[in-house]
């Protein structure tokens, strides 16, 4: 099992914002949780702690469960903006997972990888506003460098 990156500071030579432009050829937007760069067909998803308006899971890194877009009302997931990109794979061929915490008043900010979305489960939970609406959760799996290595080694064993 990995365990997520820590950093300490998002901007500056060691912060996490030049890290994922170095893992990711994207750029994050620092206020949006779904920051999807359609013409790297890539898209950044950052989970903030409790952010009660969401559900988001992020204790196993391996399978962390992410809430799609939408403060209050049904969550859509053809919201244009972000949750559509997301879930198009013509859009979105590659997602990456950053967690932003709040420790003692200071945030810290974990690198978590690449994925891929497994399922989406749809369930009640509060809104921004406190109401009861249908959420969007995603499952998502983490992909290993080396299992991907091992795919790859493997087409030329065979």
């Amino acid at each position: 099992m990995s365990e997520p990156i820590l950093f300490t500071k998002w901007g500056g030579d060691t912060g996490i914002e030049k890290y994922i432009i170095n893992q990711t050829g994207c750029k994050p937007f620092s206020g949006a949780g779904i920051n999807p760069r359609i013409d790297k067909k890539t898209t950044l998803l950052r989970s903030v702690d409790n952010t009660y308006y969401y559900d988001d899971d992020l204790s196993d890194i391996n399978n962390p469960k992410y809430t799609l877009f939408g403060h209050n009302g049904d969550q859509n997931e053809n919201e244009k903006k972000f949750n559509e990109p997301l879930l198009n794979k013509y859009k979105t061929e590659n997602i990456y997972l950053y967690r932003v915490k709040n420790v003692n008043g200071n945030k810290e900010y974990l690198w978590y990888g690449k994925y891929k979305i497994e399922n989406m489960n749809k369930k009640q939970h509060h809104g921004k506003n406190n109401i009861v609406r249908q959420i969007i959760v995603l499952s998502l799996i983490k992909i290993l460098k080396y299992k991907l290595f091992l795919l790859t080694f493997s087409r030329f064993i065979i």
